[in-house]
């Protein structure tokens, strides 16, 4: 008799659906996405009923990795006229943004080295990227943080040149895109919703009062697990062994009365920083890690501190909240190598 054959791609839908839910890391749903369309349909609705935790992706490759945006990692091309790109890492499809050379800083860098050219200075000329939407969409925006005086400029598709945003007054701490809007948080921690309309681009102040204001330590925006504004405050100090000590506050946006409330606790949940990338918490233990996440923590890139100079090898290191102890738990082999939290959420679109 006879045996029949049958396709990958003519499996049902809901034998799919239980093989997928079943999968516990991100990564083998990314994988059995790239199989045929009937696949990539399944596990697309399998991965976004989900909310994995990032991955860390230490970078060494040859272009320069500037940050990532919606699962995208940025890279800048080493050499003229430095094109910059969105690259997928899960899917290798690329999306090209207006090169460096747009940037009138990056035209004055390049003319006062005309005699002894140092492309290495543009390395970290792009400091942060967010992005406003699936890059499949028409309306999409990039935001960038830029310069060592930390700007704001961002492009929309087709542009053929970064735009500035000046109205923010002092350098940029993080910027980020959530429910919808642009926001900028500046060194002094006053906050911006950044409109970028063609015509009339502009930051605009929050008029809401903040205690974190004027606090002079490292500020990151996060998205909580349930999609509300937090404001995080990296905090270090030298203890009496003139040692730095690396602690955490964080505050939450009322969106009702506007109000700025102080988060007690994370106890159910992990907070993932990353001074380039997204920065979101996850629940603690849930699928999307082969390794345990650990509850009521904080994940962060060390020695990124502009407090004490921005040197040092970039580990990665969790804070626990009760204890306030900190254990490293990955040092890259190399100086070069970045370590960027990557968030695909736009891998399967």
């Amino acid at each position: 008799m006879a045996v029949s054959s049958s396709s990958w791609s003519e499996f049902l839908p809901e034998l799919l659906n239980t093989v997928f839910h079943n999968l516990n890391d991100a990564r083998d749903i990314l994988n059995c996405a790239t199989v045929c369309s009937s696949w990539k349909d399944s596990s697309s609705a399998v991965y976004y009923s989900n909310k994995f935790a990032p991955f860390l992706a230490p970078t060494s490759v040859p272009v320069w990795v500037c940050g990532s945006t919606l699962g995208f990692l940025l890279t800048v091309n080493a050499s003229f006229p430095f094109e910059v790109h969105l690259r997928n890492p899960f899917t290798k499809s690329v999306t090209s943004l207006p090169p460096l050379i747009s940037f009138e800083d990056v035209q004055r860098l390049l003319q006062s080295q005309a005699i002894f050219p140092d492309s290495e200075a543009l390395k970290n000329f792009i400091k942060k990227a967010v992005s406003s939407t699936s890059l499949l969409d028409d309306e999409w925006v990039v935001l960038v943080i830029y310069n060592t005086d930390r700007k704001l400029a961002f492009c929309r598709r087709g542009d053929k040149q970064w735009t500035d945003l000046d109205s923010v007054a002092s350098s940029v701490d993080d910027i980020v895109f959530c429910n919808g809007v642009f926001f900028a948080i500046d060194r002094f921690g006053e906050i911006y919703h950044c409109e970028l309309s063609p015509n009339s681009p502009k930051a605009i102040p929050l008029c809401s009062s903040s205690p974190f204001r004027y606090d002079p330590c490292k500020k990151y925006f996060a998205e909580s697990d349930y999609d509300e504004l937090w404001v995080v405050l990296k905090k270090v100090e030298l203890n009496d062994d003139c040692d730095f000590t690396t602690s955490f506050e964080i505050y939450e946006l009322n969106r009702e009365t506007n109000e700025w409330i102080k988060v007690l606790s994370l106890r159910g949940k992990a907070l993932f920083l990353s001074p380039q990338g997204r920065c979101i918490a996850v629940l603690a233990g849930e699928r999307g890690s082969r390794e345990f996440i650990k509850d009521n923590s904080v994940y962060f890139i060390d020695g990124d501190d502009p407090g004490i100079g921005g040197l040092g090898p970039h580990n990665l290191s969790v804070f626990e909240w009760e204890s306030k102890q900190i254990m490293k738990i990955y040092q890259p082999r190399s100086w070069n190598c970045q370590m960027v939290w990557v968030i695909p959420t736009d891998v399967l679109q």
